[in-house]
């Protein structure tokens, strides 16, 4: 394994204007596991179908388990964009999937070739949390699916990683090495290199990010086998095997003596339907909950509770600030650090929220672009979701009168099959001016445009 370190001695030369401040305690070490396309029901610690994830489940009871965290955006790019960075898409700018050569024509990925979005003046995305823990001293790792380009952006002293789209066998299926097992190894290898080496009494990040349960479904046949016979096997079959490796990390962190002082995140960047749901060519890209709500998982003894359930609304955006604040990261943008009470961050730390009542204080709000056309005409959409309610509200391109907003209460139909939006213009105009004030808080024009077109309709309809 190379060395990992040769840029890391450089940092200890850049001048204090250009470095985070920190806290002078011990910092802990951090673990970002992230899956692709992981349903909160492929979780067993989510207790909505029995499937068998022993070692994140024992991490959720350990630690604090999210019921309720929504992904910003249910497209791989802009939702890691959003987690790198704690903004929602429509700041960082990153909208669609990026690939060094021009993938497609479908709508969810940029037509053009981009090989570096961090070096595209259209996109923000170089204020991100992992910079940050860089220039603070920690050694950062990324390994797996990046799908932000097909190279290190810089700011990780180890990058064993690939943008997108390869097999999850390295060679022949069932015949040679699976890959998120390969990955695993090269995480833990990382761990074991950093703890030995001379760096050793600083903290470490490492971003550990697998491509499954994402297709093609084609796990190793002993995860496979306990789910022979049922719906959509495989796929909890490639949970089943990623559970296992998450089992092979902590091992490693008890091993190597760090377990207790690494805080310990699991995520996935959208879930994805089993229905048929209108605009989507591959399950995603939907503000439904089987897509838009996903596993979030958090364990550090000394920063959290354990054993805790978290009810109210989260999202993605919010793992940058919660990241660097259990860190101990004073966040600085240009060199200049930030006055008391702001933040460059739309989202807020969850280490913040959780000190305060467990409710919905705060609605939670997703933006997506289809990957097809609805009734002939591609749109944006804007959907609002609080603790019972969810408000979607689309601009197509072309006749938007073909296609009402939806409005869907969750506690009386949580698959989000009965639409309300014509039967209640009083609650539609109630949410429509909360997306509005949530607009005008984030500066997201669409959201105030669509929540104006929503109002007046509304009142229309009284």
């Amino acid at each position: 394994m190379p060395s990992t370190f040769a840029r890391r001695d450089f940092l200890g030369l850049l001048g204090p204007a250009l470095l985070a401040q920190h806290n002078p305690a011990p910092r802990p070490n951090i673990v970002f596991l992230l899956f692709d396309k992981c349903r909160t029901d492929a979780i067993g610690a989510y207790g909505e179908r029995k499937v068998s994830t022993p070692n994140i489940d024992a991490i959720a009871a350990s630690g604090v388990r999210f019921a309720n965290c929504f992904t910003p955006q249910a497209l791989c790019g802009p939702a890691r964009s959003s987690i790198l960075t704690g903004n929602y898409p429509h700041a960082h700018g990153l909208r669609r999937n990026v690939y060094p050569t021009r993938p497609s024509s479908m709508n969810s990925n940029y037509p053009e070739a981009i090989p570096d979005p961090f070096r595209d003046t259209r996109f923000k995305l170089w204020d991100n949390f992992v910079f940050y823990l860089s220039n603070a001293g920690y050694a950062t790792a990324h390994i797996g699916k990046w799908h932000l380009g097909p190279g290190n952006p810089g700011f990780f002293d180890y990058f064993k990683s690939f943008n997108s789209t390869v097999r999850h066998w390295i060679g022949e299926p069932h015949q040679s090495l699976y890959r998120p097992d390969v990955h695993t190894d090269l995480g833990i290898a990382f761990i074991k290199e950093h703890l030995a080496g001379k760096h050793s009494s600083e903290p470490f990040f490492l971003y550990q990010s697998y491509y499954t349960p994402h297709e093609p479904l084609d796990p190793p046949k002993q995860w496979l086998e306990p789910y022979q016979g049922q719906e959509h096997a495989a796929y909890y079959g490639a949970v089943s095997n990623l559970d296992w490796n998450v089992g092979r990390i902590v091992s490693a962190l008890k091993t190597q003596g760090v377990y207790d002082n690494t805080l310990i995140i699991i995520s996935t960047e959208h879930g994805r339907t089993w229905a048929r749901r209108p605009a989507s060519l591959e399950d995603i890209c939907l503000p439904y909950d089987e897509v838009s709500r996903i596993p979030l998982i958090l364990r550090h003894p000394g920063l959290l509770p354990q054993g805790r359930v978290w009810s109210s609304g989260v999202t993605l955006a919010d793992l940058a600030p919660t990241i660097l604040e259990a860190a101990g990261v004073q966040v600085l943008k240009g060199g200049i650090v930030e006055p008391a009470g702001s933040s460059i961050f739309q989202g807020e730390s969850l280490l913040t929220q959780m000190r305060g009542e467990d409710r919905w204080r705060r609605p939670v709000v997703l933006q997506n672009i289809p990957q097809a056309a609805l009734d002939g005409s591609l749109f944006e959409d804007r959907a609002l979701r609080t603790e019972r309610h969810k408000l979607i509200l689309r601009k197509f391109d072309n006749r938007p009168e073909l296609r009402p907003g939806e409005l869907y209460d969750l506690k009386e139909d949580p698959g989000e099959t009965r639409n309300l939006y014509a039967s209640n213009p009083k609650l539609v105009a109630a949410l429509a001016n909360e997306l509005a004030a949530w607009g005008r808080r984030y500066d997201d024009s669409l959201s105030i445009e669509l929540a104006g077109w929503a109002q007046e309709q509304a009142q229309a309809g009284r």
